[in-house]
């Protein structure tokens, strides 16, 4: 049983909104815009879909606002045709931004010797006040698991008796810096930004099995600038890291390995790459044009030479992977099975290479959740962007916003804990 609400039981029953709603994916690679519709009760519709080739953005970090704020009208632009309408907002996920996870624990004693809901809206106060890092901004704050007088494992407290109420939170922030550049961009395009969502956390909803989610396993997206890797268990993430090489990196590898151009170097990585080819596996060779050499003088190469760069690469993104999870203390764990998503999941050989490697059950992750995806856009790259429209259908009580940074948002946003209590917790309990 999950300690806390599953993941899956928020996303079947916590589907308060309804009507339209857009997501915008940013990434090192593309910046993709979905609009969706849903009746409240159903699967949201997809209705417009925009994508274009992120420019201004290296490796997670905006670098020229100007060039990153044209490729997110271009998308948006695209997403607004297909679907027929105009957006004036939209829920942002990010993959760089210097996120980090941190596991918060808050005890209250209990006044009465009785468990009531007003200890464990003390318990919430506790994180709601607690001082944030200068610098950092949190995204997400995900419940765990209750303890009572060090007894864990508790989902529903109330009317158990004891002396210190417990809690423990995965609060997940990121640079307030890097956001407020991301913020500038999407503002020259007249458009607010609603909501701030973690890439790896996303693509967690929407790829993920019920069992995956309670029983442990780790989701790794690779995307082109930015690799991360998030682990859940009993139903929720407890925790994301992420390290900034990613696709792009394997396509600079092969041009600067084989001196071509990288517009090159991606058409054949895309084309001919594996991560499994070697030399002498195959007799197939690569006719290539060599970087600032006359187009008749062209470079032949062995397909295996591709594989080996490539596999260079991605092992090096896994060992460092792997020494963050050991460092902090999930790697035993958080090997239980893995799941890959993002542009470069789908590479041949990925999965078989990364099994290999860990020595855990691997799979390509595929979204799921939405109606209207077509082939080209159902796929593991796909993942954070399908995740953002299911993220965005529910009401996440716990979480803060941007309009919680006011007064009377954070007054507003704490009186909404007890409906988060009595549905999830309480009414759970009954059932």
């Amino acid at each position: 049983m999950s300690l806390m609400p599953r993941l899956s039981n928020l996303l079947k029953n916590n589907r308060h909104r309804n009507g339209t709603v857009a997501v915008l994916d940013i990434g090192s690679s593309k910046v993709v815009c979905m609009i969706a519709q849903s009746d409240g009760s159903s699967q949201p519709v997809i209705r417009g879909i925009g994508q274009h080739a992120s420019h201004g953005i290296k490796r997670g970090e905006v670098v020229d606002i100007s060039q990153l704020s044209l490729a997110v009208g271009k998308a948006v632009e695209a997403a607004e045709r297909m679907a027929g309408i105009s957006i004036d907002q939209v829920v942002v996920g990010i993959s760089g931004a210097g996120q980090r996870s941190n596991i918060r624990r808050h005890h209250v004693d209990v006044a009465t010797g009785e468990v009531i809901e007003r200890d464990i809206r003390r318990l919430f106060r506790l994180d709601f006040d607690y001082p944030e890092a200068e610098g950092r901004v949190n995204l997400h704050r995900l419940p765990i698991q209750f303890t009572l007088d060090q007894v864990g494992g508790i989902r529903n407290p109330l009317g158990m008796f004891g002396q210190t109420l417990g809690i423990s939170i995965c609060a997940i922030s990121a640079s307030s810096a890097a956001l407020r550049n991301i913020q500038m961009a999407v503002e020259r395009n007249h458009l607010q930004i609603e909501d701030y969502v973690s890439n790896i956390y996303a693509s967690g909803l929407s790829s993920m099995l019920e069992d995956e989610r309670d029983l442990g396993a780790t989701v790794i997206e690779i995307g082109g600038g930015v690799t991360s890797l998030g682990y859940f268990v009993d139903g929720q993430l407890n925790y994301l890291d992420s390290v900034p090489l990613g696709g792009a990196s394997i396509t600079n590898d092969i041009a600067r390995g084989l001196s071509i151009p990288v517009d090159e170097a991606e058409r054949i990585k895309t084309l001919k790459g594996s991560v499994l080819a070697a030399t002498g596996d195959s007799d197939e060779m690569l006719t290539l044009p060599m970087l600032g050499h006359d187009k008749s003088m062209p470079l032949s190469v062995e397909i295996g030479v591709l594989g080996e760069i490539i596999r260079a690469r991605v092992e090096e993104i896994l060992e460092l992977l792997l020494m963050r999870l050991e460092k902090a203390g999930y790697s035993a764990a958080a090997g239980q099975r893995i799941m890959l998503v993002g542009g470069a999941a789908q590479l041949p050989g990925m999965k078989e290479f990364t099994a290999t490697m860990i020595g855990r059950s691997v799979r390509v992750g595929r979204p799921s959740g939405v109606i209207g995806l077509a082939e080209a856009t159902g796929g593991a790259a796909f993942a954070s962007t399908i995740g953002l429209i299911q993220y965005s259908f529910n009401d996440h009580l716990l979480e803060p916003t941007l309009a919680d940074a006011t007064p009377a948002g954070r007054t507003r946003r704490f009186g909404q804990i007890g409906t988060w209590f009595k549905q999830y917790i309480w009414d759970a309990g009954s059932r």
